[in-house]
């Protein structure tokens, strides 16, 4: 059974991304409208600075590069007043991007590897980044760079190359439905919390629709005259674009840049510039959570807020929820690949508990995890998905991961949920995080209902339950990771006494059968791939066992 959409589809403009977002799709605002500002420097960038900076490098790019359509660039580069000149330029030019977030652990070979996959002719960075870029360039094909920030030895500054060009380059164009379905503007990594990275095709017609589909989603309150958003994190990742490099300009709303990551020392900013929407990372709604109001804070501004990534316990986020004074955060649940899926409108749209409606023009099916049979409303089962506006053209050169999508576009989840008959989703759970547990053939546990429970103890500030497979008993154990609050993690003496404490917490909740029998260990922060939690990771430390000190549960996360 195929589930629709109640909303009415969009008509995707004929355009390529840059001119998509220039002309056939951005609201009529003034061209001297500030869209940028960089908190620490107090740097702006205006539309018609954005769009005529971004026409110059694109020629600068053809020109002096030899730029042609469908050639990769790579990104290297922190947040910066030039990314978006950058991102624009290289779209204007025909080329495509390849973005590569900061992550934990990047280093020369991970950037090599990136480069040479994606068959990059060109990198742009910045300072920071300049000698990595510079070493992975010349291990490959001794490929160009340009620079984003300072002016690191040899490397071309983007403010300079600028200066000296003034022809606004207007040669790319694509003019049919074809062309935009299969021309690529981006070649983007998945992030997944296993570790296992894939790079996956984005067309202009699929950016375009899922922009189109984002916009008709926002809070009917939205006001670009007043609104200020705050790049919660870096530009390189797909979610991070689409709203910061793509839905702003759309709408015409102004979005603070920060030189440092965002986290609880950044909140006073929300009251500072007003801010608006804020999207919160699962990582960050558990700080926020657990957070404290600073004196004067008020949060007033704040009338949206949006997750994505992974799921959000309706505990955590009714915490979040009144630390922002009852806001409602709203779980968009998508994937890498698909950018958007659905997304809780608003409250006289949503149902309470619900992971979202499916947007304009997405289709969803539930199968049955053991039969692989069609479901109807309310059955839980896999979700598989597709849009009918555009479609996925797959993962680049990895012909297994390209098994996850069938034959007629419908690519499977991985998650575990079910439908109601107004096309409301509820997400239950992961497939990979449903635990089997018990003696036999056992049976399914939820990874977050663990953590729900953990959470709601007063010493846990975050939890992370993963299953760790003892191969000799073929069995898989919860095994629980915990930050604890700063009050409770100076006494490492008694920690070994709460870890139990805390097992027979979760016993008292779930009973004797479904426990934390791998134990609970602490840490003081979790490993990231990418802005989600490395899972695997945290399996591999308790697996060695080096990183142990099990007289007291401590864990030490390197990197």
């Amino acid at each position: 059974m195929v589930f629709e959409s109640k909303f009415p589809k969009p008509e995707v403009p004929v355009a390529d991304v840059f001119n998509f977002i220039f002309n056939a799709a951005r609201e009529k605002y003034s061209r001297d409208k500030v869209l940028y500002r960089v908190h620490e420097t107090g740097e702006t960038l205006t539309l018609d600075e954005l769009e005529t900076r971004s026409r110059r490098l694109a020629s600068v790019l053809v020109k002096k590069y030899d730029i042609k359509p469908h050639d990769v660039i790579a990104f290297l580069a922190n947040n910066s007043i030039h990314y978006p000149v950058a991102f624009f330029g290289v779209l204007a030019s025909g080329a495509t991007i390849y973005p590569i977030p900061i992550q934990q652990g990047l280093d020369v070979i991970a950037v090599i590897s990136r480069v040479k996959q994606a068959g990059a002719k060109l990198i742009i960075t910045d300072e920071e980044y300049a000698l990595m870029s510079r070493s992975a360039a010349d291990a490959y094909r001794d490929i160009p760079l340009i620079s984003l920030t300072g002016t690191p030895q040899g490397i071309a500054n983007v403010h300079d190359l600028l200066e000296n060009e003034t022809e606004l380059y207007d040669g790319f164009r694509l003019t049919t439905e074809e062309e935009t379905d299969k021309s690529y503007a981006f070649i983007n990594r998945t992030t997944g919390s296993s570790g296992n990275v894939k790079s996956y095709l984005m067309t202009h017609r699929h950016w375009s629709a899922n922009l189109l589909t984002t916009r008709l989603t926002v809070p009917e309150d939205t006001n670009p005259e007043e609104d200020v958003w705050i790049a919660t994190l870096p530009f390189a990742y797909g979610i991070t674009a689409k709203l910061y490099l793509g839905l702003n300009i759309l709408l015409g709303i102004p979005v603070v840049i920060l030189l440092k990551p965002f986290n609880q020392a950044s909140f006073h900013l929300i009251d500072q510039y007003k801010i608006t929407f804020l999207f919160v990372t699962p990582p960050l709604a558990a700080e926020i959570a657990k957070s404290e109001k600073k004196d004067g804070a008020t949060y007033k501004s704040i009338k949206w807020m949006l997750s994505a990534g992974a799921p959000i316990h309706p505990k955590m986020r009714e915490a979040v929820q009144e630390k922002f004074n009852g806001v409602r955060l709203s779980l968009e649940y998508g994937t890498t690949e698909t950018l958007l899926i659905a997304l809780q409108v608003d409250d006289a749209s949503s149902v309470r508990g619900s992971s979202g409606t499916l947007v304009h023009g997405m289709q969803i099916r539930v199968l049955d995890t053991e039969t692989g049979e069609d479901l109807g409303h309310n059955e839980r089962g896999e979700l598989l998905v597709r849009s009918s506006l555009a479609r996925f053209a797959g993962y680049k050169d990895n012909d297994v991961a390209n098994r996850e999508f069938d034959s007629e576009g419908w690519f499977h989840t991985g998650d575990v949920g079910y439908v109601d008959e107004n096309s409301n989703v509820f997400i239950v759970d992961r497939i990979k995080e449903m635990l089997r547990v018990g003696d036999g053939y056992g049976t399914h546990a939820s990874a977050s209902e663990f953590e729900a429970i953990l959470f709601d103890h007063p010493a846990v500030n975050a939890a992370v339950v993963v299953g760790i497979r003892d191969e000799e008993a073929q069995q898989e154990h919860p095994t629980a990771f915990v930050v604890l609050q700063p009050e409770v993690r100076k006494d490492r003496e008694s920690l070994a006494k709460l870890a139990n404490e805390l097992e027979a917490y979760v016993e008292s909740k779930l009973g004797k059968f479904t426990r934390i029998s791998g134990g609970v260990y602490f840490v003081e922060k979790y490993p990231h791939v990418g802005f989600k939690i490395h899972k695997r990771k945290l399996k591999e430390l308790v697996n060695v066992g080096a990183s142990v000190d099990r007289s007291n549960r401590w864990v030490n996360v390197v990197g």
